[in-house]
């Protein structure tokens, strides 16, 4: 039964409904560790070191993505953990998994067209470092 729930939030609609889902699943197991994590991503057009001012305003969409997610999940149980990670979204994800050691990584897949490929590069990732039980949500 998955006790600690790691859930890959950056305020899409995949991870919506991601959060959605790991919610219902949270309220049939009961008490559990419900983990919301976002990732700043260096934007790949700028040049290091970034601009301090870049790196704030990142900072805080950042910090508002996942205070928009942690009050929906308040509105279904108790306050979750948020995390806020600067670097690449699939490695530092699986950094912070590591860390948490996740009963689940509840992951958002985005819809491609069918040229390009079938998972996005986070769940791609997870997925093949098969480290971790993954629910990936369309």
């Amino acid at each position: 039964m998955a006790r600690k729930f790691l859930i890959a939030y950056d305020g899409s609609e995949e991870s919506v409904r991601a959060l959605e889902l790991a919610i219902e699943l949270q309220e049939q197991k009961g008490p559990t560790e419900f983990h919301l994590a976002y990732v700043v991503e260096k934007p790949i057009n700028i040049a290091d070191p970034v601009p301090d001012e870049l790196l704030e305003s990142l900072k805080k969409e950042g910090d508002e993505i996942l205070s928009n997610g942690a009050r929906f999940v308040r509105k279904h149980l108790e306050i979750p953990y948020v995390h806020l990670e600067f670097g690449s979204p699939p490695h530092m994800l699986l950094e912070l998994a590591d860390r948490l050691q996740p009963d689940l990584v509840v992951l958002g897949i985005a819809k491609h067209p069918p040229s390009e490929k079938i998972l996005g590069t986070v769940s791609s990732f997870f997925f093949n470092a098969r480290k971790y039980p993954v629910l990936g949500v369309p």
